[in-house]
């Protein structure tokens, strides 16, 4: 606290008496006494003793009390109890303001000096102090790890600061146990003095040190300008974590497995839900551990089923979409590809051709490049088989699924016996079109 100090003066009268009693003209009266005076001595006696007590009472009002500030003079008074009255009522007034208590920050003084022209101002010395004096109190800084963040008012807001950091990451939700919180940096505190400008409340620094990403420049700066600092980037917030430990119950879905069957009587590719399956449902205990309110990781306690999956049933089909069109196979000479519709099946001559599949023969006779070839319909592709050495059909007939439809031939643009086979897709319905109408597909893949 700011001292102040004062030369007090012991009362005039008091000093009177005392300068009376030790002085020469005392001991005259003594040795006068009893005897008569002469009336003009007598009178140059009480002339020259008021002469002397009215310098006297000069010199004591020509001495004024110069007060201080720091070793700056603000102003003179004559009675110093009116400084020392206003200063503890100033003081009293500040600190039921901010609710703390405060003392000056600067050191007053008050010195007695003898000032014979100058003239006391008390209420300029009172302006002076109420505009330039400044108060501390004594408070706490909030550390983490030793670093110092912000001051708080008492041992007991620091304390808070740390539950209200572990409770920015912990909420606690219905279904859960909480096990264990722990601040992984210690939060602490060193005495200190600040204005009460300064003075932070316990929630303040809770937001400041929580803040992620984009707030922490805006909490750093706005930390440096409450304290009067900076705000360079070395001045920045320490990072706080919080790990802790929760026992969850909830309940899950059990996904359920799909079983197939196989039936003859559906197409390669094709397939049909049985069964559409049902989830089944569980009840699991986790215990999880988090950072800062972020999952790290999470263990099971306990798994106990409520009600167990039903497997979804899927039919797929076996039944190939074409069969081959060469009794007894044949060989392939030559595959699908940019320049080659089709496949080449080299087999010996007349050897029976199979329809890939039932349908309807759209085209049945003669071509040069073609030589005897036969077009059949199945409701979404065609069929199409060339160089043939007869024919066995004729077009608008029916034909099933494995019969002869014609021998294996090498007519037309052909090298030797083999038939030409192509797969092509319906673009257009039953109309055949012509050859290019239809787009070619790979036969290899239906195989």
């Amino acid at each position: 606290m700011a001292s102040l100090t004062l030369n007090k003066r012991k009362p005039l009268i008091s000093r009177l008496k005392l300068a009376c009693r030790s002085s020469g003209l005392m001991k005259l009266l003594r040795r006068l006494k009893g005897k008569k005076i002469p009336w003009p001595l007598y009178l140059a006696i009480s002339c020259f003793f008021m002469t002397g007590l009215l310098r006297y009472h000069h010199y004591l009002c020509c001495h004024l009390y110069a007060v201080r500030m720091d070793g700056v003079e603000i102003g003179l008074v004559r009675d110093p109890e009116e400084v020392e009255l206003f200063l503890e009522d100033l003081t009293a007034k500040c600190s039921s303001l901010y609710g703390m208590e405060l003392f000056p920050k600067q050191k007053i003084t008050l010195s007695r000096e003898y000032r014979p022209e100058a003239v006391e101002n008390f209420p300029r010395t009172r302006e002076a102090l109420m505009q330039q004096l400044r108060f501390l109190t004594e408070a706490f800084m909030v550390t983490v790890d030793g670093v110092p963040v912000a001051p708080v008012s008492t041992m007991a807001e620091v304390d808070m600061v740390a539950e209200g950091v572990c409770s920015a990451f912990v909420s606690q939700k219905s279904g859960t146990d909480l096990l264990e919180v722990e601040l992984l940096e210690e939060i602490g505190s060193e005495k200190c003095v600040a204005s009460p400008e300064e003075i932070f409340d316990p929630g303040e620094i809770v937001a400041l040190l929580t803040r992620k990403g984009n707030d922490e420049e805006l909490s750093r700066l706005m930390l440096a300008s409450r304290l009067g600092r900076s705000g360079t980037d070395d001045e920045t917030l320490p990072a706080v974590h919080v790990r802790h430990v929760e026992k969850i119950t909830v309940q899950e879905r059990i996904p359920y497995t799909t079983k197939y069957t196989y039936s003859n009587k559906m197409y390669t590719g094709e397939s049909r839900v049985v069964s559409p399956g049902k989830y089944g449902l569980k009840e699991v205990t986790y215990r999880v551990t988090y950072e800062n309110g972020v999952e790290k990781s999470r263990e099971v306690l306990s798994n106990r089923v409520i009600t167990e999956p039903e497997p979804k049933v899927v039919e797929r089909g076996t039944l190939k979409r074409f069969a081959w069109p060469v009794a007894r196979g044949g060989r392939i000479t030559q595959y699908y590809h940019g320049g080659h519709r089709g496949l080449d099946i080299a087999a010996p001559l007349n050897t029976p051709i199979l329809a890939a599949e039932s349908g309807v023969v759209v085209m049945a006779g003669w071509g040069s490049s073609q030589g005897n070839y036969i077009v059949i319909y199945h409701g979404g592709y065609y069929t199409l088989y060339l160089h043939n050495n007869v024919n066995l059909v004729s077009a608008g007939q029916k034909v099933s699924r494995g019969q002869v439809i014609a021998r294996l031939g090498s007519t037309g643009n052909s090298t030797g016996p083999h038939l030409h086979f192509e797969i092509r897709r319906s673009s257009i319905g039953p109309n055949w079109g012509g050859w290019y109408v239809h787009p070619a597909v790979n036969p290899l893949q239906f195989y």
